[in-house]
């Protein structure tokens, strides 16, 4: 949702009139994040104060509630945890059944997007994992983007610090671009990879995530990704369609015909906005 919807609190062009489009269209459509600092039902409220109407059906998936899961299946009967991140994401967290904080000898070190992040927090992650803590990372994003065009340190910042001490990379990336939220996505779509539609700003986690999931995949130029670095991208990160703007997604998803791979919305020979 960020750079796709909104900028910081903005609601970009077009995105209040996206989804009752897609509604009368009758295209199912499911939310996904990887910033893990609110609780679905805070982002539900946050596209709301911002003018964005989503139906009630809707799902959102963030990368806290793929953490969660996450956890849960590993440890069916709980464990102890050890959070960097944002209160809703311990909330989330939390809510699993037997999961608890501890600091001193944790199970599990999650690391996500923590705007409060001190030196004693990255200090008492890096210690646990040492100590033998599983580091989980909820995302890796290196930045998020803002209103005034303004890319702020995003989780993947903080999960580097951790990793740089320790000297070892996370043992799972639970957000995108890893195929994890992609493959729950489409499980509660009920839908087949043929018959869905992937469309991020970003092309290292939202095109390349869809990708390894095996979906096709539409890159909005909205948010991170500028229109001059389109032609160059390599094969990997190369979505099937470019949209400058959410009203031309919108228009081609609501046209009723399938998407055809290689089907560019977009001039991306040219390299102007």
């Amino acid at each position: 949702m960020d750079g796709v919807l909104y900028l910081g609190d903005q609601a970009l062009p077009g995105a209040a009139e996206l989804f009752p489009a897609l509604q009368r269209a009758r295209v199912s459509v499911i939310l996904m994040t990887n910033n893990s600092t609110r609780t679905a039902v805070g982002y539900r409220q946050k596209l709301g104060q911002m003018g964005i109407p989503i139906p009630d059906s809707m799902t959102i998936l963030t990368s806290a509630t793929a953490t969660a899961r996450w956890l849960h299946e590993q440890a069916p009967d709980g464990g102890c945890v050890y959070i960097v991140g944002a209160a809703d994401l311990a909330k989330v967290v939390l809510e699993q059944t037997g999961f608890r904080l501890d600091a001193e000898s944790p199970d599990f070190v999650v690391v996500g997007l923590d705007t409060e992040v001190t030196y004693a927090k990255l200090r008492t992650a890096s210690l646990a994992i040492m100590r033998g803590a599983r580091f989980v990372a909820t995302n890796v994003d290196a930045s998020l983007p803002m209103e005034g065009g303004e890319f702020w340190p995003g989780a993947g910042a903080i999960a580097a610090a951790i990793q740089t001490t320790v000297g070892r990379p996370p043992d799972v990336v639970l957000g995108k671009p890893e195929p994890t939220m992609y493959y729950q996505a489409l499980e509660a779509l009920g839908l087949q990879r043929d018959e869905v539609l992937a469309v991020g700003d970003r092309v290292e986690t939202d095109i390349l995530g869809g990708k390894r999931a095996g979906l096709r995949t539409a890159l909005v130029l909205t948010g991170i990704t500028q229109p001059e670095q389109v032609p160059g991208l390599a094969p990997e990160l190369r979505p099937d369609y470019v949209f400058k703007t959410l009203e031309e997604l919108r228009a081609f998803v609501t046209a009723g015909r399938a998407p055809a791979p290689n089907d560019t919305h977009a001039d991306t020979s040219d390299p102007r906005p």
